[in-house]
């Protein structure tokens, strides 16, 4: 993932957070929209309180840029907030990238249907 596409400002953030579009699993929240960018953009949340130290939060950061980077095609117009849930088991990697795999497929879709 390149830095041009991540979300790392606050406003930013808050937007895609208060329109509320989110799809859930055991694991991940998602919250996305679509952006006049032509570039999908990619901000991930790591809770301290829930996750533990930041050799945790940062090796579980790492895991998700990886599978998203697999999954993703960048040319498409998508802000995605994705937000790491407290049950995450970084161990457990093969039905972590299952997971966030079946959630993105499904966000991709219902989003192409709404535009």
């Amino acid at each position: 993932m390149k830095k041009i596409n991540t979300i790392k400002k606050y406003r930013e953030f808050k937007e895609i957070l208060d329109l509320r579009h989110f799809k859930r699993n055991e694991y991940f929240s998602i919250y996305f929209r679509k952006n006049e960018l032509n570039k999908t953009r990619i901000g991930i949340l790591v809770s301290k309180k829930r996750n533990g130290i930041a050799v945790r939060r940062n090796k579980i950061k790492r895991q998700v840029r990886n599978i998203l980077d697999e999954l993703l095609d960048y040319n498409l117009a998508y802000d995605l907030i994705v937000i790491i849930d407290r049950r995450y088991d970084p161990t457990n990697f093969i039905e972590v990238k299952s997971m966030l795999s079946k959630l993105i497929n499904s966000i991709i879709g219902v989003s192409n249907e709404k535009k």
